[in-house]
């Protein structure tokens, strides 16, 4: 069976995409800086693949994207003529609504390293892995906190204990707990709505431990 490749330089140059960029947290049109294209095939199947370096209209930052299609993946439009969809993939992950702590580096460099993993965890889809990193973010905080107990829920009563969460934060942790005990040793996957919402709470736990208190000293020296 002829195989062939074929590698096209700038074809999409200056064109703009529209994607989700990972500062500015929205859609915004992104202008191609230089791309590569390469078209394959044989006698099955042909495809496309479009390699782009891509900037932000509004941010300047730059991103990676890879558009791909082929002659099997087939779709109609709206007139019932037939289309071939592309798939797309931007680097790094992301998704809209979903950025970074304004202050993530405020955190502990542990609790940090754990943040930053399960957020790109999320934004790539590993559920069962954003699961598991869940509660590995309120083990960290826990650690980090030097809180006592046999277990997490042990754990995180004593964090009330301390004075660091007030009981009806720690009720809502607990929850979020399970969660993760289901990712970690049922190898359960949450939907994205369950992960979205443990991921707030546990973002709002980092926020008001280590986050809020400093910017409150900040604001009281000055």
């Amino acid at each position: 069976m002829k195989e062939y490749k074929k590698i096209i330089l700038d074809e999409t140059r200056n064109k703009e995409r529209e994607v989700v960029c990972g500062r500015c947290d929205t859609k915004t049109n992104h202008k191609v800086l230089g791309s590569v294209e390469l078209r394959w095939g044989n006698e099955d199947i042909q495809g496309m693949d479009d390699y782009e370096i891509i900037k932000c209209a509004g941010c300047d930052q730059i991103s990676f994207r890879v558009g791909s299609s082929d002659s099997d993946t087939m779709d109609e439009d709206e007139k019932g003529e037939i289309i071939y969809p592309e798939k797309e993939e931007i680097y790094p992950s992301r998704l809209m609504g979903r950025s970074q702590l304004e202050d993530e580096y405020i955190l502990p460099e542990k609790v940090r390293t754990i943040y930053k993993e399960t957020h790109a965890a999320l934004c790539t889809k590993l559920k069962v892995l954003a699961g598991v990193g869940i509660r590995a973010l309120i083990e960290a905080v826990c650690a980090q906190e030097s809180a006592k107990g046999r277990n997490l829920e042990k754990k995180i009563d004593d964090l009330v204990r301390q004075g660091v969460l007030t009981k009806k934060s720690a009720s809502v942790l607990h929850r979020t707990r399970l969660l993760g005990n289901q990712a970690a040793h049922e190898v359960k996957v949450a939907t994205d709505v369950e992960l979205d919402i443990a991921f707030d709470i546990v973002e709002n736990l980092l926020e008001t431990v280590y986050i809020i208190p400093l910017r409150a000293e900040k604001l009281l020296e000055k």
